[in-house]
């Protein structure tokens, strides 16, 4: 005897289908970054504020404020400069930033939390990437975990641009060696 389905009844096999077709398109569809925008104010060469909340710059690991270096004999407080030189790049001009995942890393910064945000910000609307402007301008160099700027670090080297102009730990041995 064939049972007979009600009228209207889900039918379990085709809702599971769906579900299952729904769930692939979405891993398959990238969410789209959130995007912010507004006057910057710099904290330091790795992060800045926008609209209040702290975004720290994705792919770049600069010096911390009180990192030093030396250039020509003499050390020198290239942290402090690091953070100034993006201060007068950024001075008067509306940023965009695109947020994006942080790298993961077992060696993360201990000052950040999860409630930062970390993104690629641009000036001129997307013409101008900061990021890229702070590490080829030899202020920061490309986050290994991140795998973008080498090229801009790459040129910084060669011309001796920024903290490049002299000897350095990379930040991330220096806060290693600091703690």
């Amino acid at each position: 005897m064939k049972r007979q389905r009600r009228r209207g009844a889900p039918r379990p096999l085709l809702g599971l289908t769906a579900l299952g077709l729904a769930a692939g398109i979405a891993a398959a569809v990238p969410a789209r970054a959130a995007e912010l925008n507004g006057p910057a104010e710099v904290v330091d060469a790795n992060s800045i504020t926008v609209g209040g909340r702290i975004i720290r710059l994705f792919g770049i690991d600069a010096p911390d404020e009180d990192q030093t270096c030396r250039r020509g004999g003499a050390e020198w407080r290239c942290g402090q400069e690091a953070g100034w030189a993006l201060a007068e790049r950024l001075e008067r001009h509306w940023v965009l930033c695109d947020t994006k995942p942080a790298p993961a890393s077992p060696e993360a910064r201990p000052e950040a939390s999860a409630a930062d945000l970390t993104a690629v910000c641009y000036l001129d609307g997307r013409r101008i990437d900061v990021n890229a402007w702070i590490v080829e301008n030899g202020w920061a160099l490309a986050d290994r975990r991140a795998d973008v700027y080498g090229p801009q670090e790459q040129a910084a080297q060669r011309a001796a641009r920024g903290l490049w102009s002299g000897t350095f730990d990379p930040p991330w041995l220096w806060r290693e060696k600091k703690r």
